[in-house]
């Protein structure tokens, strides 16, 4: 009988998941990735209930050290360079579908299934990965860094349905628990409110010293409290008064310590380049191709060309503006609904 190890959060995603996968005749176990975040043992109990109320055996694997040396380290070093990091993706490749998967199948698991609103297809020999179906949940924008070796374990038993589906089957299930549950919505390792002290606590003093605000005309409009608290696009937080129109920031300059504010139509670009790049096949496409780009999760797909300047940077031009390229964040390609591969932006080749 296949042996699948089911990643449970203790939300109700990763407790249908597990629901639907035994119903279906596999022989399951539930695994929650123990990062050492201070609702951890929350989680867990929620997770446990979650596996109790299914009937499968449960498992907490502590992956404390792998998320600290991948991921912290990761967020923080982003955060240093005044860029913004995309967590999620990193701790896809390295952690879940990484460390996580090596762990479960040591433990004997044919495959890893999570939660994920995404689908795998096989075409020939190939593993494709695939938008889920439900456009309000699709999560493929966090997968696009995976490998072929990693899709070959991998399950996705939610990707064809919808979030509101999803609910129903959990309260078939009674997994109680799991629906009272909040969803997540921010960065798991960081608790709701808390954002800013975990930048203070964890990055050098330096960081946070007050700096000139300074519009794209070159007029100073007054001083940032620390550039790490500003990303691009963002309104909120510039305190500036008697504009005539709103402001955003448009960029940061570390070396400066200068952060750059100014209407909306400085926010519009159609070039970015694509560093850190990773496709879906494991080959890198033709030297030129047009794709569908995502800029941020859920945002809108626009036709772009892409040009591949070397293995590890591409360059992305747009057929119209796109607003708020932010350095450090994932740009992902897509034909129709399948995932080509992506890369992370930046300005500069």
């Amino acid at each position: 009988m296949t042996k699948v190890a089911i990643a449970m959060s203790g939300g109700i995603d990763s407790s249908v998941t597990a629901a639907i996968l035994k119903d279906q005749g596999y022989d399951c176990f539930g695994v929650h990735m123990h990062n050492g975040t201070a609702s951890a043992p929350k989680n867990i109990e929620d997770a446990a209930k979650s596996a109790k109320k299914i009937g499968i055996p449960f498992y907490v694997i502590d992956l404390k050290k792998v998320f600290e040396e991948k991921i912290l380290k990761y967020y923080l070093d982003t955060y240093k360079k005044g860029h913004t990091p995309n967590p999620c993706v990193v701790c896809n490749k390295y952690v879940k579908f990484g460390e996580l998967m090596t762990k479960v199948r040591g433990m004997g698991a044919d495959f890893l299934a999570t939660g994920h609103y995404a689908r795998i297809k096989k075409n020939k020999n190939i593993y494709e990965l695939h938008a889920g179906a439900d456009p309000k949940k699709d999560q493929s924008y966090f997968l696009y860094r995976l490998t072929q070796a990693q899709l070959k374990h991998v399950m996705f038993p939610l990707g064809d349905t919808t979030k509101e589906k999803t609910k129903a089957f959990g309260k078939e299930y009674g997994l109680r628990s799991a629906i009272e549950r909040d969803e997540s919505q921010g960065i798991c390792f960081i608790p709701d409110k808390f954002y800013t002290d975990f930048l203070k606590n964890h990055l050098p003093k330096s960081c946070f010293e007050e700096g000139l605000i300074i519009d794209m005309d070159g007029t100073k409009r007054g001083r940032h409290r620390g550039l790490p608290y500003y990303t691009c696009g963002q309104r909120k937080g510039l305190f500036i008064g008697g504009l005539k129109e709103p402001y955003y920031v448009i960029k940061t300059d570390y070396k400066n310590n200068t952060l750059f504010v100014g209407g909306d139509k400085y926010l519009w670009h159609k070039e970015i380049y694509a560093k850190e790049l990773s496709f879906i096949s494991g080959k890198t496409p033709s030297k030129t191709f047009t794709a569908n780009a995502r800029t941020r999760h859920l945002g809108t797909l626009e036709k772009a060309k892409v040009e591949i300047l070397n293995k590890n940077t591409a360059k992305v031009v747009f057929a119209k503006p796109v607003r708020a390229f932010t350095e450090g964040q994932s740009i992902v390609f897509y034909k129709g609904s399948k995932v080509i591969g992506g890369g992370t932006m930046r300005w500069n080749q």
